[in-house]
């Protein structure tokens, strides 16, 4: 697959598991990904995907598994992330992000490669 992730994926009220890795997309994560509330696993890496990770991504409650490796991402790790009280593994190895991951993910991560990153002081 290529071009952008469309938006409206946002409307998939019932969506547990969103698997887009080893494509070529491009653009954004569209911040409507954060409408998805039973979603459990995102899994958007090695893709060529450019720009921040959007805050609203803190919204899914349920989320277990976020993979974004591999891509162009840039910016800080939004503070939101940390709300991610379901979270227990993330990967944002080969990046371009910056700063820190927040501290509240530490203890409930039982598999992460977080890159040149570390946890918020």
């Amino acid at each position: 697959m290529s071009g952008e992730i469309p938006p409206e994926l946002g409307n998939l009220a019932n969506l547990t598991e969103l698997g887009l890795g080893v494509n070529q997309l491009s653009g954004g994560i569209p911040p409507e990904l954060g409408n998805l509330a039973n979603l459990e696993w995102l899994i958007l890496s090695v893709n060529e995907l450019s720009g921040e990770i959007p805050p609203e991504l803190g919204n899914l409650a349920n989320l277990e598994t976020l993979r974004l490796g591999v891509n162009w991402l840039s910016g800080g790790i939004p503070p939101e992330l940390g709300n991610l009280t379901s979270l227990r593994a993330l990967y944002l190895i080969w990046n371009n992000l910056t700063g820190c991951v927040p501290a509240t993910l530490r203890g409930q991560l039982e598999d992460a490669d977080l890159g040149n990153l570390d946890y918020c002081p």
